[in-house]
């Protein structure tokens, strides 16, 4: 992972810490958004987040959907143990510290949706691709993989720049970087660059089908 964790970006490894960072960039209308018009879970679906965080997303997951089976998966400790207590007692939800691996996979039944949210411009291109090849062999035929980045644009306007500037990933890229990397694995990708918030920011988004 490539990330810049100086200064005061250390302290966002603290659950609080960074709900509190999630909540000023307007995660929540973002968050629901992304479920309602990227994500766009059916019932009973089961869903793979790689790199969940605290689990935000999942209340936003039960706004839109009676039922479903989620597997949360990330690196950070603090941010699992946060949402395991949060989610106590929820049997459809299932938290996990530690790295996926494409042999880890084989543990579990295949999914109908893989999210990344927030992942990729934390890694290089290489590291990309095998999170993307994860990602593949995770799915069942047509599922979909969904993505969310932030983007570097040559037309950036201030706000756009201040966020690259701040974020903790080293690797934002521009929409077309992402794209040629992704299709490199998955031929069948719709590219989306919505503005998510009240802030005027652009979003790199993808929607992937696994054919």
């Amino acid at each position: 992972m490539h990330e810049d964790k100086s200064g005061l970006k250390r302290m966002i490894s603290t659950p609080a810490v960074y709900n509190l960072v999630q909540f000023a960039a307007g995660a929540s209308m973002y968050r629901n958004r992304m479920v309602r018009d990227f994500i766009k879970p059916a019932a009973n679906d089961r869903i793979l987040d790689i790199g969940c965080g605290t689990g935000e997303y999942v209340k936003f997951l039960d706004r839109h959907c009676p039922s479903y089976e989620y597997y949360g998966f990330d690196g950070e400790a603090g941010y699992v143990a946060y949402s395991k207590t949060l989610f106590a007692g929820r049997n459809n939800l299932h938290f996990y510290h530690r790295v996926l691996t494409e042999a880890g996979i084989a543990e579990f039944e295949s999914f109908d949706i893989v999210l990344a949210i927030g992942v990729m411009h934390h890694m290089d291109d290489a590291l990309v691709t095998s999170l993307l090849r994860l990602a593949k062999r995770a799915l069942k035929p047509g599922g979909r993989l969904v993505t969310y980045d932030p983007g570097r644009f040559s037309d950036a306007n201030v706000i756009e720049n201040f966020f690259v500037k701040h974020d903790r990933g080293r690797n934002i890229r521009p929409p077309e970087h992402y794209e040629r990397i992704v299709k490199q694995v998955f031929p069948v990708v719709r590219l989306h660059v919505p503005r998510l918030t009240y802030y005027p920011c652009r979003n790199v988004v993808f929607e992937c089908v696994n054919d």
